[in-house]
């Protein structure tokens, strides 16, 4: 689907609750994860938790941290680069079943920002600073059909050549389709938009909040939590079309074949909340699309969220590949069927630790910065190498190894050495996001870019 095609989809796959939605909504679309691991600072705070995450937003995420330590990321992959929370849901896997092997589905996101005053005209509030909330339950193995947390969880089969309205195989359900979706799955979750005014998080993560009256989705909010925030509404859009199809083939990364378990979680990282009042309170119609929005306009940072990497921390632990599938799912997690308690691992699996997701330098080497290259030739010319593994690390070792005092990276995959720059370079530092392109040998580090250098230097 050609990009225009795919945000004019978007504007029409709003959630809509009649007769109160408002038509003051916009769009973080195509949103890419920062990292896959498994954290859960919400449910799991400092430890390892129990199944693995897909995390979108802020760079500073990690087991253990709170809303000052979240507003110092250096980026986001949100591309209004004011906002740093943090957005996340379980991740989706492959099995197959002949192999009994899991690989990890690629995703992205849409998250939506949806101005609802509902019946009363109530206004609509921006995130308290450093709310948490939950929705959904990975419990959950059955469905309530009148339920509006259980509403709330819902899936959408994408197929944009054919129309298959009318048709109860296809309609929007609780849990997996038993058929393929050609263009890829929606996994959708509605979070509560009325809070108690007081409590930033409780015991269960959802009691501070609620669900509206009328609907899941557009209401007026019950006594009990009478301030009505900003409505959260997340398209975990998952490439299941990359796999063939079987019933069973689709597993969340704590087991669950069915689908309903499916739950997200989020924590405020706004830096500036007059931003996102702003917003709420003058941008309007603008159909979904963030840049029709005078306040979001002049922030939008495509760039810097293509760019960015986890600062965080990471587990220790491999979660698979296409080409590197698991012979079972992260953590304690076996297949879970049926409607009975989920099964434990006997004997215990061994609990990882955590690490950094960028490997230190060798010892006296630092980073100087992201620069340009040279204007008549390269910048570093006493040696260069090629590496389909390449790292920062990699590439100062190498150059070390040579006697050269100075290392950049560039392109992902290139590596070059000398003991100064040449060529009409120099070490200006350009914005860090120039040099944006995914190191070869780690997802979590990025190494130079198109005629742009990371520069190293043995101190």
């Amino acid at each position: 689907m050609h990009l225009k095609q795919y945000f004019a989809f978007l504007a029409v796959a709003v959630p809509a609750a009649i007769p109160f939605a408002s038509a003051t909504f916009w769009i973080f679309g195509g949103t890419r994860p920062i990292v896959d691991t498994r954290i859960d600072s919400v449910i799991s705070p400092g430890v390892v938790s129990s199944h693995l995450h897909s995390v979108a937003g802020g760079s500073r995420f990690s087991a253990t941290y709170n809303y000052d330590d979240l507003i110092t990321s250096q980026c986001s992959t949100i591309v209004v680069p004011t906002d740093k929370s943090n957005y996340w849901t379980p991740k989706l896997y492959y099995r197959d079943l002949n192999a009994n092997t899991f690989t990890p589905i690629p995703n992205s996101f849409n998250i939506y920002y949806l101005a609802r005053p509902g019946p009363n005209n109530d206004k609509v509030h921006a995130f308290p600073t450093g709310l948490r909330m939950l929705a959904g339950d990975p419990l959950r193995r059955v469905n309530n059909g009148s339920n509006h947390a259980d509403q709330a969880i819902s899936y959408v089969c994408l197929d944009y050549n054919n129309n298959h309205s009318g048709d109860p195989d296809w309609a929007e359900r609780p849990d997996f389709f038993p058929h393929q979706c050609p263009d890829g799955m929606r996994a959708q979750v509605f979070f509560p938009t009325c809070w108690d005014g007081v409590n930033l998080d409780s015991a269960d993560h959802k009691s501070h909040m609620a669900y509206p009256i009328e609907n899941f989705n557009d209401g007026s909010c019950p006594s009990t939590h009478p301030v009505k925030l900003v409505s959260l509404f997340y398209e975990m859009f998952v490439s299941v079309d990359q796999f063939p199809y079987a019933p069973g083939a689709w597993v969340w990364s704590f087991g669950d074949d069915t689908g309903l378990g499916f739950h997200g979680d989020f924590v405020d990282g706004w830096q500036n909340k007059t931003v996102l009042q702003s917003a709420l309170d003058t941008c309007g119609d603008v159909s979904g699309i963030l840049e029709n929005c005078p306040v979001f306009e002049p922030l939008i940072n495509n760039d810097a969220a293509s760019a960015c990497k986890i600062d965080g921390e990471i587990v220790n632990e491999p979660i698979g590949t296409v080409s590197s599938p698991l012979a079972q799912l992260p953590g304690c997690n076996p297949m879970w069927v049926g409607t009975g308690p989920k099964p434990t691992c006997n004997p215990p699996r061994a609990t990882p630790g955590f690490i950094n997701p960028q490997n230190p330098l060798p010892s006296g080497w630092t980073e100087v910065a992201c620069i340009a290259e040279g204007t008549t030739g390269r910048a570093l010319t006493a040696a260069s190498t090629t590496n389909s593994s390449m790292t920062k690390p990699l590439c100062a070792n190498y150059c070390a190894g040579l006697g050269y005092k100075l290392a950049g990276v560039e392109y992902g995959d290139e590596c070059y050495c000398g003991n100064t720059l040449v060529n009409g370079a120099n070490s200006t530092a350009r914005t860090w996001y120039e040099c944006s392109v995914t190191c070869a040998g780690n997802p979590n580090e990025n190494c130079g870019g198109p005629m742009r250098l990371n520069l190293l230097q043995k101190n």
